[in-house]
């Protein structure tokens, strides 16, 4: 999951950090969600592609 952040169903850990009903595991889910975004956004960036 951590080497590759497409392979991931990130709406599933989205939904978990929204819903779930205990706090802490919230709290993992979000910094989970917000890491795989992270990685994703910075592999669109490093893209040879990628324009400003």
């Amino acid at each position: 999951m951590l080497a590759d952040p497409w392979a991931v169903d990130i709406q599933g850990i989205w939904e978990q950090a929204a819903h779930n009903p205990d706090p802490d595991k919230r709290k993992l889910f979000d910094a989970l969600h917000t890491y795989l975004l992270d990685k994703r956004q910075e592999q669109i960036i490093n893209d040879k592609h990628f324009v400003i």
